[in-house]
This record gives structure tokens, sequence and C-alpha cells, in this order.
């Protein structure tokens, strides 16, 4: 049996998927399931947003998701885009599937290709930077797709043949639509066109459950004007920046607003994160201070994201929850939302925190870990390390109290009581990791 034939194989809600008779009743069992919105910003740290204490940038349409959802407070992702996308669409920590940047290996099965198997229609919109054509992209599970940076398999075998301007993300972007590519015209937005694919896919298929993911392309360098900046001028990379944030946020609020606008807000739930951490060039101003991005670097200011949650009528309004979540913790999550079940034929390293949405305790995380390959997959390069929310533990042996050395200047040494407790705590969560096969 093939993958896709497997995939087919799904169970849905209990019952297999494995003859025509699986369609009946599905109607009824979907129509009870919640529409799911995935929206992850690109070089995005927890500290732009204004419902976490920052204080140099306008995201009203966040805070307002903030203010009326759920909001996580200890979100990690991995320190760099590749990795945080592989992880994060399969669940699965990144020393069982990473092979190097810019790719995610065909063989994996993703959140998309889950929830379309349980009869969802699938849809992917913004930044790909994964390799591979339109084959590998409906491989992966999505039906429509409008993308940037998706560019030849590394092996040569296909190719999507992309044109000499594909890496143009902005002005003028070249976009690849549904396995067309599309060189977009002067006064033409990236953004703007991928804002409208999802909205107009959400128009199309809202009598249905549907999932989006939207790896926007904002706000990642060059920091360049938006549409809206006053200035259009290049040179001032940090009030670019600041409008690329503020862009992006009213991108958020158009597809709120789209949501709303078809009647199916209250049946969806709309997840927000950001990929890794702020570009190092942008220093943020913050309710506690500054802080300088950490994009690239395995430091909190690296891999904090932030992780805000709406679903009117299901998440609690203003709920601040402080537990920890991972990259792979979204596709159980996304999984238990659709009631579709995950993979058994490999290991899948998530845990969901779809009940915490709920306003349920649910079964938080005691620690995450995070297996770092960086670019490339060279093992002098590699880092590892194990957390909970205070204490941080390298492979190499290095312990770190985050709450009081944020960048991770001074490793302890001498050991207290409690931070010999950690020590001996992560330790084993470390062993936990590795016994896992």
């Amino acid at each position: 049996m093939n993958r896709r034939d497997f995939l087919k194989a799904t169970l849905v809600g209990g019952t297999a998927l494995a003859c025509p008779s699986w369609l009946e009743g599905l109607s009824d069992k979907l129509a009870s399931r919640p529409n799911i919105v995935l929206i992850m910003a690109d070089d995005l740290g927890l500290e732009t947003l204004g419902c976490y204490r920052g204080k140099d940038y306008q995201t009203p349409h966040l805070d307002a998701l903030a203010s009326r959802g759920v909001r996580f407070t200890h979100c990690h992702s991995q320190p760099l885009c590749t990795p945080s996308r592989v992880q994060l669409m399969t669940g699965r920590y990144n020393h069982r599937n990473y092979q190097g940047f810019g790719y995610l290996d065909p063989q994996e099965v993703t959140f998309s290709n889950l929830l379309q198997s349980a009869g969802y229609r699938t849809c992917i919109a913004g930044k790909w930077q994964l390799c591979g054509d339109a084959e590998t992209v409906r491989g992966f599970g999505f039906d429509d797709f409008c993308l940037w940076n998706m560019h030849r398999y590394r092996e040569g075998t296909r190719n999507a043949k992309e044109p000499e301007s594909w890496k143009k993300r902005y002005a003028s972007p070249t976009l690849y639509e549904n396995g067309q590519w599309t060189e977009h015209s002067e006064g033409i937005y990236g953004p703007d066109v991928c804002c409208d694919f999802v909205c107009s896919f959400i128009e199309k298929h809202r009598k249905q459950p549907f999932l989006v993911y939207y790896p926007m392309i904002l706000t990642h360098t060059p920091f360049v004007p938006t549409p809206d900046s006053i200035d259009q001028a290049e040179s001032n990379k940090k009030r670019n920046f600041g409008d690329m944030v503020r862009y992006m946020d009213k991108i958020v609020g158009k597809i709120v607003s789209q949501l709303e606008k078809q009647g199916i807000l209250d049946n969806t739930l709309l997840l927000f994160t950001g990929d890794n951490g702020t570009h190092p060039s942008i220093t943020s101003l913050t309710e506690t201070g500054t802080v300088k991005g950490g994009k690239s670097k395995t430091i909190d200011s690296g891999t904090h994201v932030p992780l805000i949650a709406s679903w009117p009528g299901t998440a609690p309004p203003g709920r601040v929850v402080d537990d920890l979540v991972d990259f792979s913790d979204f596709l159980p999550t996304l999984c238990e939302a659709a009631g579709c079940a995950q993979p058994e034929d490999r290991v899948i390293d998530g845990r969901s925190f779809f009940p915490q949405l709920q306003g349920k305790k649910g079964f938080p995380r005691e620690w995450i870990y995070c297996h770092y390959w960086e670019r490339g997959r060279v093992k002098e390069r590699t880092r590892e390390f194990v957390r909970d929310k205070r204490w941080k533990l390298y492979d190499n042996g290095q312990l770190f109290d985050t709450a009081s050395d944020a960048l991770e200047q001074t490793p302890l040494v001498e050991l207290n009581e409690e931070a010999l407790e950690a020590q001996e705590r992560l330790r084993k969560a470390f062993a936990a990791v590795r016994k896992k096969q």
C-alpha cells in the first residue's frame, strides 16, 4: 500500500475509510468539526506583539484575538525556518526527519495529509521553501496552493521549472499558484496575493470543513516598505520592519473579517504563531526592556514565539495558558480538533494542546526537546537541549537558568539543590527522547 492509499484508510471518528460505505453519515460527522486556520509569520519573535508586552509595533488585530481567545506564554519553535516547518507539519522532532535546509522528505506524513483524508478541503499559501513541484505539494495533502519559494527538487528528478524571477516575494512577486507560475506586475504586493487566495478559498469552501495553512511571507528580510508605508525609501530597516509587522497584523485582520463575513467565525479554530525568533539585526522594546532578535540561535529569543488561539464560543476569552508547547504539538492538536487519527507507522513526538483551547487542563508537558541541525546536517554543528519553563540542559552537559540568564552567557557550575534536581529531571527527559524509536 502506498502512502496515499494508506492515508485514505485513516480512521475518521473510529470508522475505517477502506470502502465506499464510509461516505454514509460522513457529512454529519464533518459538520460538527471546526474549520482550521493556522497562520505562521516568518521571523517573528514573541517580543514584537503588543499582547506579549511589546511596545515598538502596532498589532491591534492580534492583540484583539488574544483578548478574545487564548494566549500561550511558553510556545517554542525551532530557531530557523526549515527546521520549524518540518517539525510543525509532521509532529516529529528534527533528529527523526530533518534532511537539510529547504527540504521536506516526501515520505513524511503531514497534518494536511491527515485532515485531507478525514474529509477536509485543504489549502496552503505563503512561503514554501521545501523543494519540489505541484505533485510534491499535493502529495503532502494540499488541494489548493499559492506559494513563494517553490524551487527544484534537490535530487533533480523533477522540477517546478521556476522562472528567473522566482525569488521575488514582495513587490511584483513570482508565485506558484495551483501548479502554474505567475509573474505579477508592478504594483502587486506578494502578501496581498496570498491573503486574497486564502480569502477566496474560504468563501468557496465555507460550506465544508477546511484547513488553511498560511506560512506567511512577512516579516522576513529584506526589510522593505509595504503598500501602507508613508515613506517608500528602503534605507530605514527598523522602520520598514515595523511597517511589515503592522501589515502582517492587517492581513490577519482581513482573514478574520472574511471568516466573519462568511458566517463561519464561530466554527473556526484560528491559530497564530511565528516560525522562529526575530532577525538579529532588529532590537525591540518591551515593557521589561529591549530584546535583540535571536533567529538561528538556540537562546530564548531564537525559539520563544507567540501562540494565539481564537475560537469564539469554545476558546475561553482572555485565557492565558502557561503550559509548555513546542512545534511537534501542532499535528496532534489539529488531528484532535478534526477528529482524525494520527499515523501509527512512525513516532509522533507531539502532545495535543487541544483541551487547553477549550478551557480544560489537558495534559501539559513537563519539558520540550530541541535537536537543531542549523542549515545543513553537520554533526559538529548540531545542538540538542531539553528544557522546562526555567531550566535548560544541553547535550554537552551545560545547564542554564533561563529566568536569570536568558542569553545563556554563564552555564551553571556550582549547583544548588534546586539546580541539581532540575539537572537530573532533564537528564531523564533526554533519555526518554533517545529511547523512543
